[in-house]
């Protein structure tokens, strides 16, 4: 992913489902700079830095 599609994934009125390395995450901050993003892992709740090449939107709306 881009850090153009990662903000649009942020400013999307329904919650999109993205995945890092198979595990569902929340896109919580886009750093531009460094080409990367804060995510949240939804199942541990923890926040990781991650490349954004390597955050993937499936396109399946999260409820």
């Amino acid at each position: 992913m881009n850090s153009l599609k990662a903000n649009e994934v942020i400013d999307m009125s329904e919650n999109v489902e993205v995945l890092y390395k198979g595990t569902s995450v929340w896109i919580e901050h886009i750093k531009e700079d460094s080409n990367t993003a804060i995510v949240k892992v939804l199942e541990t709740l923890e926040n990781i830095e991650v490349p954004l090449e390597d955050l993937y939107e499936t396109g399946r709306e999260l409820k």
